[in-house]
């Protein structure tokens, strides 16, 4: 592990590593955020044993970064996934707008923007692949229909968990998404 990260607190939790912990280098062993993805590329240092008092407990200030960083915006990036279900152009327009109206002010919103058109292209290209078999062997139709319901399914449920994630300042990434726009999970 790298000697530089331990005794610094977590930008999120204020979790001080130590030399045991078994987390990776870049991501915080108690609440697992991604360092250099909460807003800035190491944990804030630790006062030092003269800075604290008796009983006295480290506050973590947040970073210049993370106050301009808006949760909500966030938020309806990746909510915005549902409007495809009613209005399929408003679930993409929304995210691209966010993109571009944020971008270079807001680096969580407009990598969850991102995100959620990286959600939107990987779930389409899903599609067209559970669908192909059907157009070699039609009676491939029933296990193309369960599939196709799996895939709703997720279309629902994870936008929602993204949304969940990022109100507490954690970035989600989807599973088994193609990262086109972004450069998608560490590690």
């Amino acid at each position: 592990m790298a000697s530089s990260y331990v005794g610094k607190p977590c930008p999120k939790c204020a979790h001080v590593r130590t030399e045991s912990e078994t987390a990776p280098d870049w991501q915080c062993p108690k609440c697992g955020i991604v360092y250099a993805k909460f807003g800035q590329q190491a944990p804030a240092p630790a006062p030092g044993p003269a800075a604290r008092g008796a009983g006295a407990a480290a506050a973590v200030a947040p970073s210049a970064d993370s106050a301009s960083e808006s949760p909500g915006l966030a938020k309806l990036a990746h909510l915005s996934t549902l409007a495809n279900m009613l209005l399929p152009p408003l679930g993409t327009i929304v995210p691209v707008a966010l993109w571009v109206v944020k971008s270079g002010e807001d680096d969580f919103t407009v990598d969850s923007a991102k995100e959620a058109i990286n959600f939107q292209i990987s779930t389409l290209l899903w599609a067209l692949g559970v669908c192909a078999p059907v157009l070699v062997f039609p009676p491939f139709i029933f296990v193309t229909s369960l599939a196709l319901v799996v895939l709703l399914i997720a279309c629902v449920v994870l936008p929602i968990m993204a949304a969940v994630r990022v109100a507490d300042g954690t970035r989600y990434y989807y599973p088994y998404t193609l990262h086109i726009f972004g450069e998608g999970p560490v590690g």
